[in-house]
């Protein structure tokens, strides 16, 4: 069973073998790197730790956190990382003095002298340290310190290099089945159910009103979505819209994620949620009246069953 530390305070771990990053998303590029990870450690009868930060260091860096939004909570992203089968993920705090450390004192005080790293496994792109380091300098610093070290990567998928930068792009742009490719499965969001206008119960198409529980969370661009619902213990299909409600509230109504559920008539107030994202399927519409919008939502729903039913998602 994995352990979580959250700091590198009285570490205890067996010739163990290390890699680090932030890991937003936990795509398929980090997935092969863990799993290089867990066979070294295997092979070298050690164990393997993945060191991570929070907060995320362009918050406390003050680079433009206002516009930042990450692919995974940090609950979501410890939950994928142990799912990786690693034995150890530490999350150390990040602060602004940590980010004035050079690399050799970072591999000094915390990866041989907190950790006793005796392997380090490198991304090719990743850099550290205040100032950062290049490959040929963390090589040579393996060989003055006596460590092993194993640079990885890029790995592709169907032609392209997996990173967290490329798959914000195509979920901020809606291509989420495109983004589902190099992730490893559907992008998703966790929120609580709380309550609305009831409007859409009213034309037929009642929806769950979304409130995210992380406001760094990435969100879609606006429009219409397949997707699965998670809720009460079961999987559903749905439909569900992103954006300002353009035919109900104008063209400066607020942004709101609402899901219809299909085959479900339940109350669900407060209940946790989580909706992935399987294909987009149309932008949102501003409609002349209640009656257009309700004919629409009846081709859109007849679109959505067909994806799902396509996509053997249920």
């Amino acid at each position: 069973m994995v352990k979580i530390k959250s700091n590198t305070d009285g570490f205890r771990g067996i010739n163990p073998v290390v890699t680090m990053g932030m890991f937003d998303g936990v795509h398929k590029g980090h997935e092969a790197l863990l799993s290089l990870l867990v066979k070294k450690a295997r092979e070298s009868e050690g164990e393997s730790v993945v060191l991570t930060f929070w907060p995320h260091p362009r918050i406390i860096l003050e680079q433009d956190p206002g516009n930042l939004r990450l692919l995974t909570t940090l609950e979501e992203k410890t939950f994928l990382l142990s799912d990786a089968g690693v034995d150890h993920i530490i999350i150390l705090p990040f602060t602004k003095e940590l980010s004035r450390l050079p690399a050799e004192e970072f591999i000094k005080q915390y990866l041989l002298g907190k950790i006793g790293m005796k392997h380090l496994v490198a991304g090719y792109n990743h850099r550290f340290g205040h100032g950062g380091i290049t490959k040929a300098q963390l090589k040579e610093l393996s060989e003055r310190y006596h460590f092993g070290i194993d640079f990885f990567g890029p790995t592709l998928v169907g032609g392209v290099k997996p990173s967290s930068t490329t798959i914000r792009k195509l979920i901020a742009d809606g291509d989420v089945w495109e983004a589902s490719k190099l992730l490893g499965r559907f992008y998703s969001l966790k929120g609580r159910i709380v309550g609305g206008r009831r409007l859409g119960r009213e034309i037929g198409y009642p929806t769950a009103n979304i409130k995210m529980e992380d406001p760094l969370k990435l969100i879609p661009h606006d429009g219409v979505y397949a997707c699965r619902v998670h809720l009460l213990g079961q999987y559903f299909g749905g439909m569900i819209n992103i954006g300002g409600r353009p035919t109900v509230d104008g063209d400066s109504g607020p942004k709101s994620l609402e899901v219809h559920i299909f085959d479900f008539s339940r109350e669900a107030y407060a209940e946790e949620i989580t909706v992935e994202f399987i294909k987009r399927t149309r932008p949102e519409i501003k409609f002349p009246n209640l009656e257009a919008l309700k004919e629409k939502l009846k081709k859109d729903e007849a679109d959505v069953r067909m994806i799902l039913k396509n996509s053997s998602i249920l």
